[in-house]
């Protein structure tokens, strides 16, 4: 059966082939602003299949980055498949869109990962690059992302530019700017909930190594309400 939307176009673009005689006005005007949203959703969906960078939603994960193959390991040795790298960090995305911890942890090295948060703290003006940062389990990060989903159950994570591998053969850099949207509703780490907005927004470098694992993560962003109240809490 047809969408009502596609039925909608059709009859739209038929009426104004044939000069909408046989339509009132207000059918007429309606089929016209129907054809104009299809329209306009078609090239929306065409750009981001010709351009995968402009997609808004995280992707969901594949076998492949659980154990790529042999071929695909040589692939991202000679600098090739890194739609691979950007899937790995699609799946993280994922993962906190879908508040699946497991596969957020399964995104990263099992010897750990250095991250640098580079807003975390004020202490961090003036502070070499190399300082800012510091060595963390995947269950630590898990740990973080389900504190941070337990204040915020309803968290949507959305792309202003997807994940996106730096070109070159040694370039293993994954940059991606981000934000979120939901709101302060569950309690965490013994912080009750205001209810206020989610906006919190950022881009973020993942390093991916060669077997599909995040080994490095830059942040620059900016911060919820609960996490400004959770830092105040921890001076």
């Amino acid at each position: 059966m047809a969408r009502p939307a596609a039925l909608l176009a059709a009859l739209g673009a038929l009426a104004l082939a044939r000069g909408a005689k046989a339509f009132s006005p207000a059918a007429r005007s309606l089929c016209a602003s129907a054809a104009a949203r299809a329209t306009s959703s078609s090239a929306t969906a065409l750009r981001s299949a010709s351009d995968p960078h402009l997609e808004i939603r995280p992707r969901a994960p594949t076998d492949a980055l659980t154990s790529p193959t042999l071929l695909q390991k040589l692939r991202l040795r000679i600098g090739l498949g890194k739609d691979l790298r950007e899937r790995v960090v699609h799946k993280y995305f994922h993962g906190v869109d879908t508040q699946n911890i497991p596969q957020i942890v399964e995104c990263f090295s099992e010897e750990g990962a250095t991250i640098r948060d580079i807003c975390c703290s004020l202490a961090n003006r003036d502070v070499p690059y190399e300082a800012v940062g510091k060595e963390v389990t995947p269950e630590f990060l898990g740990e973080r992302c389900r504190e941070f989903l337990a204040a915020h159950p309803d968290c949507k994570v959305m792309f202003r530019y997807a994940p996106t591998c730096g070109r070159g053969r040694n370039n293993n850099w994954v940059h991606a700017h981000w934000y979120e949207e939901g709101r302060w509703s569950g309690p965490s780490e013994g912080i009750e909930p205001d209810g206020s907005p989610l906006t919190v927004q950022g881009q973020t470098r993942f390093w991916v190594d060669d077997d599909l694992k995040i080994k490095e993560i830059v942040i620059t962003r900016t911060f919820s309400r609960w996490e400004e109240m959770l830092l105040k809490s921890s001076r």
